[in-house]
């Protein structure tokens, strides 16, 4: 920021000058001399009617009126080339040469110091344009009971370069009316201060070129006017004249009625009220503008940020609003503007003004710092300006005749008012979500199904649990609303509480580090920064493989009648694995089931494992079964799911049968002088373990048994049959009879009769009895017929019987 470097008044009493800092006189348009000089502490006439007005003025709420701008006829009289072209025929004892010999110079020190306010710097230029309204036609220099009020509008050139200034010219009003310009570069020296009436005109008066009075009551609506109204006020207040010479001198010029009526009434309120105490709130005792009634806040931000350009930018702009007594603005008149901010924070000014507007820039990477843990961020301003201000008279002492000038200046006496405002920015604390994933350690497919938890550091380790991570179904897990406050320094650990189905509890640690951290905390350390998460350990953190488990089987088997689904027990459950290099089963058991009597189950003492020498194949056999029962039970199990299958199977048995033979012959046929009939049967077949079984029965008939009409029946039960498939078949051995036909009514028999010859007259068959004994018993009736009647007896053959031995598998 450019600093301008001033000279500054050099008096122990004197210091930086205010926005209307140079008053200057108004003199007859041809600098009148008049000899009978009202004293300067003489006081001025006050109408009644200025007591009246005097009293709505105290009664007014003050606010800063819209200063009306310069119209572009109005911006052209600024230039002196206009003024010159607009007043041919201005006096050029008036006029202020625009050359080294047209300035007017204050008394100076050599100290320097840095500020933009208004001052009395020295070599500061006056321009003049007239302003003649109530400049008397026929001339002449007037006196103090009525003096000619044609004078010039007097402004610093140059003002307008001032950055503090805002554009602006700030008027100069002289006292001595009747007396000569100070022109040639002549310096001027204090002479001591002005009465504090003068110092209010200025005050509420017009101050800068093309604008109305700061007061709105004071102000005709024409900033010329109320420019001329101004000085007559000073020129009053200084006991130059009285409020009724003004009005004599006025009447005298050829402005209409109108314009005089208006411009006495202004110039009347003034004088009014700056001789009404009571409208000196703002000023000291002993007359001074006291600027500790002044006002300073911070409005036009608001609370918040935007990012613009890598950097983080408040909202609004800061504006100062210094406001002095009555709610003037001030600020032009500040000597220090000084602006606190947190480091870290840049204060971005939008322009070259002490008091500019400004907004707060924090770069990207500081404000994402801040955002971890929120933040304040106090904007501070203090402002400073000299405490008392008066109006200070200054006059050359070079001639008698020129006049002498008041400036509303300040006393070093008073110290410096400072005024501090203060407005708070707030960075949000922002949160974070978190999202990690887990992946097939060899596939790289994305797993679902884990359940994995987050937990905050104490300083010591991770005791506070913040929350479980949501599964979400496609192989990513999330957590939201991290915030770095929830732990120390932003470390976090993540813990896996229960790995996919199928896969190994302990993800895959990545590397030494990521070990040494597992065994330490039991899970994989994160941290929270402004960019994220991250880990200085593993270089992919929030990615998780597993290794699948090994696959494994426990197995359960459940020993049934395949009949009546009772459960047995008294079997024997062998497992046998694959070898794949001899492409069968090994003939070595791995392991003996076990029977569990509460679960009624045969179960594995530990878990088959698959690995490459079995390819995950088992066969299950039963290697003995329940007594009574017979059936080879076996089943081939293959194991490849990752983790442990549960594998529950049937095994069935089947129970020993039973066949029933039933003999019919007719009893017309029966000699029992030839003895007792005697017949004899065989029953021969194979398991369904394929061992080979054979049964004798026979049937003697007795004069007791059954008969059913022509027919009496026998009857002979082989029980104890392994199940399998057998044949039944009549042996040739009986005397007399023979096979005449073969019936059975059971589902599971099967009879095949074949005619061979003819016996006396009756045909004899051969029969192929089959019976299917896996399920079912069976059945079946064999008929016989006597074909001979000779000598010998029926039984001639006495029948043993053999005791069947308790091993089922053992031939009969």
């Amino acid at each position: 920021m450019k600093i301008w470097k001033r000279k500054v008044i050099g008096h122990g009493v004197l210091g930086i000058l205010l926005s209307f800092v140079i008053v200057g006189n108004a003199t007859g348009i041809y600098g009148a001399d008049i000899d009978d000089t009202v004293p300067v502490e003489a006081e001025s006439e006050i109408t009644d009617s200025g007591k009246e007005e005097q009293q709505e003025i105290t009664q007014e709420k003050t606010q800063d009126s819209d200063d009306p701008k310069p119209s572009a006829e109005e911006s052209q009289e600024i230039s002196h080339e206009s003024e010159e072209k607009e007043n041919p025929e201005k006096d050029e004892a008036d006029k202020i040469p625009e050359t080294e010999d047209g300035l007017f110079y204050l008394e100076n020190s050599e100290e320097e110091i840095d500020t933009y306010s208004f001052d009395n710097s020295s070599e500061q230029p006056v321009a003049n344009v007239r302003y003649d309204k109530f400049l008397w036609p026929s001339g002449g220099k007037g006196s103090a009971s009525c003096p000619n009020l044609g004078m010039g509008m007097k402004y610093i050139v140059g003002d307008d370069k001032n950055v503090d200034g805002g554009g602006k010219w700030r008027y100069v009003y002289c006292v001595e009316y009747q007396k000569d310009c100070p022109i040639g570069g002549l310096k001027m020296q204090f002479k001591g201060w002005s009465n504090r009436k003068v110092a209010y005109a200025l005050y509420y008066g017009a101050l800068y070129y093309g604008y109305p009075c700061r007061y709105e009551p004071y102000s005709t609506g024409d900033w010329q006017m109320d420019y001329f109204v101004t000085q007559v006020a000073v020129h009053i207040l200084n006991g130059e004249f009285t409020l009724a010479a003004a009005r004599n001198g006025m009447d005298k010029s050829n402005a209409t009625t109108a314009e005089k009526n208006l411009a006495y009434d202004r110039i009347s309120k003034i004088v009014a009220a700056a001789n009404e105490t009571s409208n000196y709130g703002g000023f000291s005792a002993d007359g001074w503008l006291d600027m500790e009634s002044c006002t300073f806040s911070l409005n036009g931000y608001n609370n918040s940020w935007s990012l613009q350009n890598g950097r983080y930018l408040s909202g609004g702009n800061f504006h100062g609003n210094f406001q002095s007594y009555y709610g003037y603005d001030f600020r032009e008149q500040l000597t220090g503007y000084e602006i606190s901010a947190p480091q870290g924070v840049q204060i971005e000014k939008n322009g070259n003004q002490t008091y500019a507007d400004f907004r707060a820039a924090i770069p990207q990477a500081q404000y994402r710092k801040w955002q971890l843990t929120g933040m304040q961020i106090p904007i501070t301003v203090t402002a400073s300006l000299p405490r008392y201000w008066g109006g200070g008279i200054y006059k050359s002492n070079s001639a008698s005749n020129f006049q002498s000038i008041c400036l509303l200046t300040w006393d070093a006496s008073g110290g410096t008012t400072r005024k501090q405002a203060r407005a708070d920015l707030n960075i949000e604390k922002v949160t974070r979500n978190l999202t990690i994933y887990k992946k097939d350690q060899e596939t790289q497919r994305t797993l679902k199904g884990a359940l994995f938890s987050l937990w905050a550091y104490d300083g010591n380790g991770y005791s506070k649990k913040i929350g479980n991570f949501q599964d979400m179904q496609d192989g990513s897990y999330q957590i939201k609303n991290i915030s770095y406050t929830q732990t120390k320094d932003g470390w976090f650990l993540i813990k896996e509480e229960r790995a996919p189905e199928n896969y190994k509890k302990t993800y895959q640690l990545a590397n030494s580090l990521d070990e040494e951290n597992y065994r330490q905390y039991g899970g994989r350390e994160i941290r929270m920064n402004e960019n994220g998460f991250y880990s200085d350990r593993v270089e992919q953190p929030c990615i998780f493989y597993d290794e699948k488990k090994e696959p494994k089987a426990n197995v359960y088997v459940k020993k049934y009648d395949i009949k009546s689904r009772k459960l047995l027990t008294g079997a024997q459950f062998q497992i046998y694995p694959w070898i794949q290099e001899e492409e069968k089963y090994s003939d070595q058991a791995l392991q003996t089931l076990s029977y569990n009597s509460q679960k009624q189950q045969y179960e594995t003492g530990k878990e088959v494992i698959a690995d490459k020498a079995n390819q995950g194949k088992f066969l299950i056999r039963e290697t003995k079964s329940p007594q009574h029962y017979c059936g080879i039970w076996q089943q081939e199990i293959t194991v490849t799911e990752p983790g442990t299958t549960t594998l529950e199977l049937e095994a069935w048995n089947y129970p020993e049968r039973k066949f029933t033979i039933y003999k019919k012959i007719r009893t017309d046929e029966l000699v029992w002088a030839h003895g007792n009939p005697t017949f004899f049967f065989k029953i021969s077949g194979k398991d369904l373990n394929g061992e080979e079984h054979w049964y004798q029965s026979v049937i003697s008939f007795t004069k007791e048994m059954e008969k059913q009409q022509e027919y009496i029946i026998g009857k002979s039960e082989i029980t104890g049959i392994p199940a399998g498939i057998y044949q039944i078949e009549e042996l040739p051995l009986t005397a007399r009879y023979i096979l005449t036909g073969v019936i059975s009514e059971d589902a599971n028999v099967t009879v095949v009769n074949t005619p061979t010859d003819t016996v006396n007259g009756v045909q004899k068959i051969r029969s192929e009895v089959t019976a299917d004994l896996t399920i079912e018993d069976g059945s079946a009736t064999f008929e016989n017929r006597k074909v001979f009647f000779d000598e010998y007896s029926h039984d001639d053959v006495e029948v043993n019987h053999l005791k069947i031995s308790e091993e089922k598998s053992s031939k009969q």
